[in-house]
């Protein structure tokens, strides 16, 4: 009897299968020469990698995009591969069952009645839930693969924006984030956490860092000139860093951070010496312990580990807070750290 393929190994590019605890590309007749004169090509152990290597391997844009088993292929190489490994993971499993539903299709035949088609069945085979937010998020997806489509000539026009196409209207309200409400207010229940998490908690009022570049930092980013952070989210654009001057408050703070046990390289980490996030961007063990945290609080007192950043972005001048936050731009910092309420002063009747 064969072996069933587990859904984690569907919906791959044409010519790639697992095999032995890898993904593997089977070549072409014909182009043994550009793949070390194999028949079959080992990847990669995940697919972020197999998918790093196999666009390292061959030509981008190599012929024309005609199906969107081919679009997705393209997606995933010039766009997928320069997101976070948690990002990807999660975008390569949705992009897997796009492919199985509409992988053999012509883009340039898919039109906005395909949309609604394809909106609709996501909704009815989705089991938990009334299926119309998945549904949503799937049909995003397939909305900016089309966008890409027309960048790279495969399409002249659209099917799904200029009204063409709705998504389900979702009338459920999305819980507001609990912020911190200040400094002073994270200061008051601090002592309540782990003494490695209270130092977490000062570096990031100090710093304003996101969780995963926090969480990434080793003492080798500790230089004679300040803290080096390279931002992850911007390592495959920009590819951004911030240097932190090393002032007596940072000072203090890093020293405290490395005279906690075990000793490691990572400043903060497991009882292990581990670091706290894994090679696939996986937060869990942090997560949980901030759980732990927050449950020994009055439910008035709780509020996420993102909103520290939040309240760091809220200090200073716009173009101040831009740079702590490592934003590309001082748009991002406006729109997402910035109160939506614009001051205005009254016009004088007395001329």
């Amino acid at each position: 009897m064969a072996k069933k393929r587990s859904k984690g190994h569907q919906g791959l590019p044409a010519r790639w299968r697992w095999k032995n605890g890898a993904y593997r590309y089977r070549v072409p007749t014909g182009q043994e020469e550009h793949w070390d004169g194999k028949t079959e090509f080992r990847l990669g152990a995940t697919l972020p990698e197999s998918y790093r290597t196999y666009a390292g391997r061959i030509a981008r844009g190599e012929g024309d995009i005609q199906t969107f088993g081919q679009l997705i292929d393209r997606y995933l190489i010039d766009v997928t591969t320069h997101k976070s490994p948690a990002n990807q993971r999660e975008e390569i499993l949705h992009l897997s069952r796009i492919r199985e539903m509409i992988g053999h299709n012509n883009v340039a035949h898919f039109q906005s009645g395909d949309a609604y088609q394809m909106r609709d069945r996501i909704k009815d085979a989705t089991i938990k839930g009334t299926g119309e937010t998945y549904a949503n998020r799937q049909m995003e997806r397939v909305k900016h693969l089309l966008t890409k489509a027309i960048e790279w000539s495969a399409i002249r026009e659209h099917p799904m924006t200029n009204l063409k196409y709705k998504a389900f209207p979702i009338s459920k309200v999305k819980p507001q984030m609990r912020r911190a409400k200040s400094r002073e207010a994270v200061l008051e229940v601090l002592p309540e956490a782990p003494k490695w998490l209270q130092n977490y908690v000062h570096l990031k009022l100090l710093t304003g860092l996101r969780m995963t570049d926090l969480l990434q930092l080793t003492i080798r980013d500790i230089t004679n000139d300040g803290l080096l952070v390279h931002i992850q989210k911007t390592s495959g654009t920009t590819g951004r860093s911030l240097l932190f001057e090393l002032t007596p408050e940072l000072k203090n703070v890093l020293s405290a951070i490395r005279r906690v046990t075990p000793t490691s390289i990572y400043l903060f980490k497991t009882q292990t010496g581990q670091p706290l996030i894994k090679d696939s961007g996986s937060t869990s063990a942090f997560s949980s312990a901030w759980r732990r945290w927050m449950g020994k609080l009055p439910e008035n007192q709780r509020f996420a580990e993102k909103s520290l950043r939040n309240l760091v972005g809220a200090e200073d001048d716009v173009i101040t807070a831009s740079e702590r936050l490592g934003h590309a731009s001082t748009d991002t910092t406006k729109k997402h750290y910035r109160s939506n309420i614009t001051r205005v002063t009254p016009l004088s009747h007395s001329n």
